[in-house]
């Protein structure tokens, strides 16, 4: 008899048919009486003071019902770690692109040609845009208050690094004085996008009382009308944030960006607006990927044990901090991979420069971590003649031994990641003289948490509403949760329907990121399946002249245990609560994971240093190359995953799969180019993005080590997809043609010079005009603070 009746089956997504045949509604199908169309002027330099703003011929032209300006605005600061930037530009700009003017008008046209009219008076100032110049003694000030800032939790900051997070554990010193060997390596990864098919949306209507009422393309309703109502001086209660369908987030969609400004422009028009990205707006201002720079020197014994590592992470942040102390909170953690080393020092940098500014995306930190630890440990394995399989087997957490800051790791799943995806691989060491190879890449991540909370009702058919305010933004969390529900309520998964309510209707919920909605939001499901089944036993032992521990529900009738003739359906209990105790039955469950303990003294500087269920990955590349032209072929990406427990096979599935198209393309051939702080490729078709023409064969593998504190024992699953990709394939590169490329992305021309002049790439060691701008980004390390 199977364990379970819902969850582990393999049941298609509720909103799949919705979304292919065009029925599902987004915040671009918005259409209002009298809407406006807003747009955005942005700035042209990239460290410039504002001297004057003159909008008078942009206020005067025919159809412009509204023009904003800095001076238009309340001059409130905002942002989740540091709240360092404005609606508007103030004072300053600090980045090409950032928004300085905004107007409304009739039309996209009228509203592009007010833009051409906005005239903008600047003094240029001196620009930064490689983050080791921005830590030079003496550089430039990017924000030259930045101490003034209100900033979350103790965060170390000084001149243009926003945060500065150190990890230690153990003697480094004494680690690298017991090493045999001690390598030494520095890699770089790119800027890319998030690439989501649905741009920035915001929408937002003003009532004649002066309430908001939003529709925005987000990944978090309720962090958006918090930071809305602390930007706009309103109080919460004044503000609806109305979730739609999401066309993916990967992060970049994870508090405010268009909402402010279109708001802004709503109530000073007394009209509607609505506000859409272009493609080369989303590249230009949207929350891309941060670039790095990330130096490794690591201590080994001659029989390939980890001694000691100490590593110098600097995490590009652009213009405004964003989440990027937490990203680069998250590379310092991970930086030493899913692996035993007793003796580690880590300084991980978070820096300004006038860039535009990066966010979190996909793994928010440990992709680049991941690409630098992942190609070190075959760098080892060469060179002490070790498999690198085996070096990773021999050095690989299990149950019971720490992370990086001291917590005490449970439900580890590692080893049987690696083995899994060594077996169906297989795995088999390749020689470097042959054009084909296999590589494999590692990883360690955390399951998010912050707190969840919902509602499940019983309606009057005698099925079951549950009510969320996590979003759907292409994952597949209302199936898994409405799942979680009908396993816990003991019902068939069609008598539960799920709701994603707006901020006036949905219990709260921090948003959908960080792998936290199937751990966290499931947890609260399970606490209100138990307030629900509580109540139901209450009221139908009270009509059945029982006691409530002699209740129990079945097939979906309230009975009494041993007497099912003795039974109430539920949906004339629904109904005679309704006429007798005043009905509906409503349960509520909330939920906020206790934080496990950790070494205090391992980290300073850091976020979120522990994690109640920590995932693992392993990833197998296999891959031939075109000498004449470097050209990389994915033939197969053999990906197994430890998900705790898999609530829906068919979606986790989907998760490994899509994460490991998203990680092709960050390894071979996506990146933001930039010269002298302007993005070059702004747009899809200079950008090559992977397509379904350059996806590989792929094997999703799922492991099950099962979460001590998870619905059901499961984890994460979406954020660790991507990371472990790009080293694997770096990886099978060195195995096929003996060249160690230590720079991202691994493009055919790249590939092809390091196999003509038969070196490995260094990550200031390339040619052409495409990786000009990454050797300049990428001299040496600037001394720690």
């Amino acid at each position: 008899m199977a364990e379970y009746k819902v969850i582990g089956q393999n049941l298609p997504r509720v909103d799949a048919q919705d979304k292919v045949t065009g029925r599902a509604k987004y915040s671009l199908d918005i259409k209002l009486p009298r809407m406006l169309s807003g747009r955005i002027l942005g700035s042209m330099f990239p460290h410039a003071k504002i001297l004057k703003i003159d909008a008078s011929r942009a206020k005067r032209l025919a159809g412009v019902k509204a023009v904003i300006t800095a001076d238009d605005i309340p001059d409130v600061r905002w942002g989740f770690i540091l709240k360092d930037r404005t609606i508007l530009a103030h004072e300053k700009v600090r980045y090409i692109g950032e928004p300085i003017a905004a107007v409304a008008a009739i039309d996209e046209e009228t509203a592009d040609e007010a833009l051409e009219l906005i005239q903008i008076e600047c003094q240029e100032l001196p620009a930064i845009f490689h983050p080791e110049e921005a830590m030079a003694v003496g550089a430039t000030l990017i924000h030259e208050e930045l101490h003034s800032y209100t900033a979350m939790g103790e965060i170390i900051r000084k001149n243009n690094v926003c945060s500065h997070t150190v990890i230690q554990q153990g003697d480094i010193e004494t680690g690298f004085s017991g090493s045999d060997e001690v390598f030494e390596d520095c890699f770089t990864t790119q800027m890319v996008h998030q690439c989501y098919l649905e741009p920035h949306v915001a929408v937002c209507d003003v009532n004649h009382s002066g309430n908001l009422t939003i529709w925005t393309s987000t990944q978090s309703p309720f962090f958006v009308r918090s930071e809305l109502a602390e930007t706009l001086l309103m109080p919460i209660s004044k503000i609806k944030v109305i979730p739609l369908n999401v066309g993916g987030g990967f992060g970049g969609k994870f508090g405010i960006l268009l909402e402010p400004i279109c708001a802004l422009l709503a109530k000073k028009s007394n009209r509607p607006v609505k506000i859409v990205m272009t493609r080369k707006e989303e590249f230009t201002t949207a929350n891309p990927r941060h670039p790095t720079i990330m130096k490794l020197r690591t201590g080994v014994k001659k029989d390939g044990t980890l001694v000691a590592r100490a590593a110098t992470l600097i995490y590009d942040t652009g213009a405004f901090a964003g989440m990027g102390p937490i990203v680069s909170c998250n590379g310092a953690k991970f930086i030493t991979g899913p692996y035993r080393i007793p003796h580690i020092m880590i300084n991980s940098y978070c820096v300004y420069t006038n860039k535009t500014p990066a966010n979190l995306c996909r793994g928010a930190g440990s992709p680049q971590a991941t690409f630098a630890s992942e190609s070190q440990m075959d760098i080892i394995a060469t060179k002490l003649g070790i498999d690198p399989l085996e070096l990773r087997l021999k050095n690989g957490v299990e149950e019971g031994d720490m992370s990086s800051t001291g917590q005490v790791l449970h439900g580890v799943g590692f080893k049987g990641t690696l083995r899994l995806a060594s077996q169906k691989a297989p795995w088999v060491p390749h020689k470097p003289d042959i054009y084909q190879g296999k590589g494999i890449g590692c990883l360690q991540y955390e399951t998010g948490t912050l707190g969840s909370s919902c509602c499940i009702r019983l309606n009057e058919d005698g099925t079951f509403a549950l009510i969320i305010g996590t979003i759907e933004i292409g994952q597949g969390s209302t199936t898994i949760l409405r799942q979680i529900a009908a396993e816990g309520l003991g019902v068939p998964v069609e008598a539960v329907n799920t709701a994603i309510g707006d901020t006036d209707i949905a219990p709260y919920d921090m948003g959908t990121g960080a792998d936290r909605v199937t751990f966290s939001m499931g947890n609260a499901v399970l606490v209100a399946v138990r307030d629900m089944k509580a109540q139901l036993f209450q009221i139908g032992a009270m009509l059945l002249e029982a006691n409530p521990d002699d209740i129990e529900l079945q097939d979906g009738k309230i009975i009494v245990r041993g007497a099912p003739e003795r039974g109430i359906p539920l949906s004339d209990l629904a109904m005679a609560c309704h006429m007798l105790k005043g009905g509906p039955i409503l349960a509520k469950g909330s939920y906020l994971a206790e934080e496990p303990p950790f070494n205090t003294q391992s980290i300073k500087g850091g976020f979120f240093p522990s994690t109640p269920a920590p995932t693992f990955a392993t990833q197998i590349a296999d891959l031939k190359i075109d000498p004449e032209t470097g050209q990389v072929e994915l033939l197969k990406i053999t990906a197994a995953h430890d998900v705790g427990f898999a609530i829906n096979p068919m979606a986790v599935e989907g998760q490994i799969e899509g994460g490991v198209v998203m990680g092709g393309g960050y390894a071979l051939s996506e990146e933001i180019i930039f010269d002298q702080g302007k993005i070059i490729n702004p747009k899809l078709a200079d950008y090559k993005l992977p397509t379904a023409l350059d996806a590989p064969q792929i094997e999703a593998l799922i492991v099950q080590e099962r979460s001590l504190t998870g619905p059901f024992g499961a984890k994460g699953v979406g954020e660790p997809g991507a990371a472990p990709t790009a080293p694997a394939i770096a990886n099978a590169i060195y195995s096929a043609v003996g060249v160690r490329v230590k720079d991202l992305p691994i493009t055919a021309e790249k590939l092809y010079w390091a196999l003509k002049h038969n070196v490995s790439v260094q990550p200031s060691a390339i040619s052409g005009q495409q990786n000009k701008a990454i050797g300049d980004r990428q001299k040496n390390l600037a001394p720690d603070l």
